[in-house]
């Protein structure tokens, strides 16, 4: 739509002579010292007047040319960095938004989009490096910077990246877990999850707090990567044994080693990872070989090799939350659990417990969950029914047969209170 054609469009609707909403136009230019397009002052002017226009009367305006208070701008813009999205709540209602840093050939800005546009993120794969035509943005300052937002009823379309050779390139380059070091900022790097560790609420000056603890690993080496607050949740979604890419990380020395860590500016993205080695090649890699006779209490990452020569006598499972995973008592009022409170319909969770021997001594070995699976050779819900159907004592009478078959084991040593004897909690069982 022309400017002509604009200006005719307000003084028709408004009642207004053609010369003054031209001079209107000017005044808002002056305002914005020159800035503002002629198109992008006609609608601002439109909005003052309480007058829709077509959105295709305005144009797009460089970052640099934007000013505290524009509103009704168009972005067109490519995506250097893209942060993980936020939940938050406002006069009882709940939202969601996400953060881009977005730049152009003059000039880089913080974007938020909003709820619905949220998932559009997702859906439309818009990663670092995508080309996007924001509508409708406003502009505010924050902290002495201008920053961006898309506006309720505005709207972003994704460009092919081809037609627009005029914008910056997004250059990241990723670093290998191997070259981390103590101070970086900004890391990006693409690894596979080696071992994921349980949630640790926290109470700080007065404001609570979640971190999480996982292990990630390539070709160089692994790290230590922790996740706080509100990348906790994205983080819970991990998989052992997936690949991730992690952007926006900083990174601290720790006790031992370099360790990776996610705050608010990261995020955290699922990958194909065809590259990387697995999980179990990493953890047999980077664990500690010993035998039986050699292992000390809090002992941990150790590589065991032997053979089983028993089963040992059990329940084959335990009820569990279905919420949280932690164990729930039965009590006189019904099946609780201590952090969720009352559980209808509780789920299991497979444990298993063989003697192994390694020709040097004997340990019991006490496997959970998916690797006590693969010692059982039975999923869920056929060990729900076969146990039902036959009771434990049948089925470990059974298991008996894997006596002699020979087993390599990664996990660590630990007492246990009830039979007062050491054993080694597995974290990776293999069978052969």
């Amino acid at each position: 739509m022309q400017e002509k054609n604009v200006i005719e469009q307000i003084a028709k609707k408004s009642g207004k002579t053609g010369d003054e909403i031209k001079a209107l136009v000017e005044n808002k230019k002056k305002k914005f010292s020159g800035l503002l397009t002629d198109s992008g002052a006609s609608f601002m002017v439109a909005k003052d007047l309480g007058i829709e226009v077509g959105m295709d009367s305005v144009k797009r305006i460089n970052i640099a040319a934007l000013k505290n208070g524009m509103q009704n701008v168009d972005l067109l813009v490519r995506v250097m960095q893209i942060f993980s999205p936020k939940e938050f709540e406002k006069n009882g209602k709940r939202g969601m938004l996400c953060n881009l840093i977005v730049a152009d050939s003059t000039g880089e800005t913080r974007l938020t989009v909003w709820n619905d546009d949220v998932e559009k993120i997702a859906k439309q794969e818009v990663k670092r490096g995508s080309v996007i035509l924001a509508h409708n943005c406003y502009a505010k300052e924050f902290n002495g910077r201008v920053q961006t937002s898309i506006a309720y009823k505005g709207s972003f379309e994704v460009e092919p990246d081809t037609m627009f050779t005029d914008l910056p390139e997004a250059k990241s380059k990723n670093v290998k877990a191997g070259e981390l070091k103590k101070g970086m900022n900004d890391v990006n790097i693409e690894a596979r999850v080696i071992r994921i560790f349980k949630v640790t609420e926290f109470d700080k000056n007065g404001k609570k707090g979640k971190v999480m603890n996982f292990l990630i690993g390539d070709k160089t080496g692994t790290a230590k990567a922790t996740a706080w607050n509100d990348l906790v949740e994205e983080a819970q979604k991990l998989v052992e044994g997936e690949a991730v890419s992690i952007e926006g990380a900083y990174t601290k020395q720790g006790l031992k080693d370099v360790e990776l860590h996610l705050g608010w500016q990261a995020r955290i993205e699922k990958i194909e990872g065809k590259e990387l080695p697995t999980a179990k090649e990493m953890r047999k890699k980077t664990a500690l070989v010993k035998k039986i006779i050699d292992l000390k209490q809090g002992d941990s990452d150790v590589l065991l090799e032997g053979k089983i020569v028993a089963v040992n006598r059990g329940a084959l499972f335990y009820n569990v939350c279905p919420k949280c995973g932690g164990k729930v008592q039965k009590l006189d009022e019904g099946i609780v659990c201590d952090k969720c409170g009352e559980v209808k319909e509780p789920d299991i969770r497979p444990v298993i417990s063989v003697r192994v021997d390694d020709d040097s001594a004997q340990i019991d070995v006490v496997a959970y969950g998916k690797e006590a699976e693969k010692i059982i050779g039975l999923g869920n819900e056929e060990l729900k029914k076969q146990r039902s159907e036959r009771g434990s004592e049948s089925m470990i009478e059974e298991l008996q047969e894997l006596g002699g078959t020979k087993i390599t084991v990664i996990g660590r040593v630990k007492h246990n209170n009830y039979s007062e004897q050491t054993e080694f909690v597995a974290g990776v069982v293999e069978l052969e």
